[in-house]
């Protein structure tokens, strides 16, 4: 692990030289925050080290509106979005404004188009990062492995990193392994101009307005930061306000330093340094598969373009670890040596990827996968449009990917007459699956788990419900709800008994709800085991869910929502079902019949919660007296088992089964490894593979069955394990 060698004296030699450079010239910086007590000890330690800097820190209110806040960020010299924000609003109002940013809230990334994927944070592994950009400003100094925290604990909750893929245009940091195995860039940045990861959802030009500086590490983090983490913090304000200098030598390397799983065609690129401009030769690259040769020096090439080789590309052996430098003239000193880079081709080729499918034919993924689209015998839908189920709008899963952009959606639906479910992709020209030693066949893919949301009353009046659920929260929900119809005025009474602690921030307690649908407006007031009583609404379909809470309430406590007919919300919170304690009136308007009861989610779509409840009335309300439960937002597989069915140019093909047979069900990204040598023992000609078929039933003995979504990606065909 590295360590930085006398830390201490060195940030306060920083901070001391920063002092001075700053004091005279010390900037306007616009923090945007929610304004809410809950936030506000982490967000006083942040803007009090941006005052000790030099510079003037203004709060603004992220529900401010949008002409004020995009009139204060124009004329900020920098806009701070802190890891607090709500990040719906904020992404439509100043993604385009011409201020350099630092954004901490990992939400704001993806809507901002500053990364792939879904967004969002997830619990740290470790106290480390990784920083893969050596000498850029951003880096503070720091190489390798650098702890950031004195813990992966905090009394405040699971402390968490942002979940970035930046695009191919940002300069990656720093990256970090989450809990969930990934690893994800925590610290990047785009310069003014540079080409984003994707539109930003405000429909803004897909370039950065300004320089972009992403900054990973949640609000629960705060507390546990060391003096390397407010280093890097430094840095990133010096970056984005223009005061640290740029880098001397050649910067953001592509491929990334580090990089792996680098295709076999791969061509050299760089950032040039400072002092290039106006010399010739501009650069000297050195590379091969010897560390020490290239640190060494050995066999440079001398040349003025940005990018080795100048014509065409490198071809590579699979799984080969390749170091590369790039030095730069400089007029003064003759070459400004480079830091060595490394890259690692991938060891695996590519069947399919289901990158390059688009909405147009012939790109479309169900013109490249024959499905049962049109054949009342194969209950298989790969990837026709099916607003119901999917409620997109493309041909392709965008969202819910293994890695890479897009996956490819296949609903399997072995009901009534129909007994098998297979889609078939034909390949020409016929495939090599012998080609460069690759003996393993292998699939990602992704199930949804059974329905398991129950409802039951016993004894009489204790009701025990259990549900699963990523949360109720953002833009939709995921949870059980058990509710009557309703119109009019309305009131819900309960005490909850208790909350299975799955999550820190699992829920418990009342709703009244517009819709079933999982972006439906609402209002909810809930105990969870860790984080207090939240008392939540979403004024707009498909909106952004505000909230207020109070810490330190957990169950048993009581809770009461009331809704006049206009739209009045009141929360109540009580320890007693006597003396009760209110929250802020809001109003939620919603359509008749509306639906109020009692709600609960596990936090973890993983895991599944029990809570209990008791002393449920409905004072003064007209509802029906009979209760229904469902899920709200979560799709649930039927058990089925999954095949794969190779075939050759003959025709002769051969069948594998997974070995769960309830393999459908697996809702985590999971790996089958199949080796190539099972088709080639029954017969299939390896080295003339035509088609590919992946299916669920039984293709060799057809029997009714369930129905269900599953995801694939990123078929492959792997090098022997070492």
């Amino acid at each position: 692990m590295f360590e930085k060698k006398f830390v201490r004296s060195l940030l306060y030699l920083v901070v001391v030289v920063c002092l001075t450079t700053t004091a005279a010239m010390g900037a306007n910086i616009l923090f945007v925050t929610p304004m809410e007590d809950g936030y506000k000890p982490g967000e006083e330690r942040l803007k009090a080290f941006m005052e000790d800097l030099g510079h003037t820190v203004t709060y603004i209110d992220d529900e401010e509106d949008e002409a004020v806040t995009e009139a204060a960020a124009a004329a900020a010299d920098l806009v701070f979005i802190c890891d607090s924000a709500h990040s719906d609003g904020i992404k439509n109002e100043i993604t385009e404004i011409e201020t350099p940013m630092v954004i901490n809230d990992s939400q704001c990334w993806d809507e901002m188009g500053l990364t792939h994927g879904e967004g969002g944070d997830e619990n740290v592994a470790s106290t480390d990062i990784e920083i893969v950009e050596l000498g850029h400003f951003l880096s503070a100094g720091f190489s390798g492995t650098v702890t950031i925290l004195t813990d992966i604990k905090d009394p405040g909750g699971e402390p968490e990193f942002g979940k970035g893929i930046a695009g191919d245009e940002a300069a990656v940091i720093a990256t970090a392994t989450l809990n969930d195995g990934q690893t994800y860039d925590v610290i990047f940045v785009y310069e003014k101009g540079a080409a984003l990861a994707v539109p930003p959802a405000d429909g803004s030009p897909q370039v950065a307005a300004d320089l972009r500086v992403c900054f990973g590490f949640d609000i629960r983090t705060y507390p546990l930061w060391n003096e390397n983490a407010y280093a890097l913090f430094e840095a990133a304000i010096n970056c984005a306000l223009g005061l640290a200098e740029p880098p001397a030598q050649a910067w953001n390397p592509s491929p990334r330093n580090g990089a792996t799983d680098v295709p076999q065609e791969v061509f050299l690129a760089w950032r040039p340094g400072t002092y290039v401009e106006g010399l010739s030769p501009k650069h000297r690259v050195f590379f091969g598969e010897s560390f020490i040769d290239v640190n060494q020096g050995v066999d440079g090439v001398e040349q003025d373009a940005e990018r080795y080789p100048v014509e065409g590309s490198l071809s590579l052996d699979l799984g080969k670890t390749c170091y590369w430098r790039v030095d730069e003239a400089n007029s003064t000193i003759g070459w400004d040596v480079g830091a060595v880079w490394r890259f690692t081709i991938a060891d695996y080729l590519v069947v399919e990827d289901f990158e390059d499918y688009s909405d147009s034919s012939p790109n479309i993924i169900y013109e490249a996968w024959a499905d049962g689209w049109e054949n009342p015998e194969n209950g298989s839908n790969v990837g026709h449009l099916l607003p119901d189920l999917l409620q997109g709008e493309h041909y392709v899963e965008t969202t819910i990917v293994h890695s890479g952009k897009q996956s490819m959606p296949y609903y399997y639906d072995n009901t009534g007459t129909v007994t098998n479910s297979q889609a078939q992709r034909t390949f020409s020209p016929v495939q090599d699956w012998t080609r460069e030693g690759v003996d393993s066949l292998t699939l990602w893919f992704r199930g949804h788990p059974t329905y398991v949301g129950s409802f039951v009353e016993a004894p009489a009046g204790t009701y025990t419900m259990t549900g699963s659920g990523t949360d109720i929260w953002n833009t939709d929900d995921e949870f059980h709800f058990a509710f009557k119809e309703y119109t009019g005025a309305g009131t819900i009474i309960a005490k909850v008994e208790s909350v299975q602690n799955t999550h820190e921030t699992a829920k418990a307690g009342v709703m009244i709800r517009d819709t079933l649908d999982a972006d439906s407006r609402y209002t909810g007031l809930f105990i969870t085991p860790e984080n207090g009583v939240r008392f939540q609404y979403r004024n707009t379909v498909g909106g952004f869910t505000d909230r207020q809470f109070t810490e330190g309430i957990t169950a048993p406590y009581w809770v009461k929502l009331e809704r006049t007919s206009g739209g009045l919300i009141r929360a109540y919170y009580s320890a007693d079902g006597t003396t009760w304690e209110r929250f802020n009136l809001t109003q939620v308007m919603m359509n008749t019949p509306m639906y109020i009861g009692l709600a609960l989610t596990s936090h973890d779509a993983a895991l599944t919660c029990e809570a209990k409840f008791s002393n449920v009335s409905f004072p003064g309300t007209n509802v029906d007296m009979q209760w229904t439960d469902q899920d709200i937002g979560m799709l649930s597989n039927e058990p089925e088992q999954m095949y794969v069915t190779v075939a050759d140019g003959s025709g002769t093909a051969a069948t594998v089964y997974h070995n769960d047979p309830d393999s459908a069900l697996i809702n985590t990204w999971t790996q089958w490894n199949i080796d190539t040598k099972e088709f080639g023992d029954a017969g299939v000609v390896l080295t003339d593979v035509s088609k590919l078929a992946i299916g669920f039933g039984g293709a060799d003995n057809p029997q009714p069955g369930g129905s269900g979504l599953v995801f694939f990606d990123d078929i492959r065909l792997y090098l022997p394990a070492p």
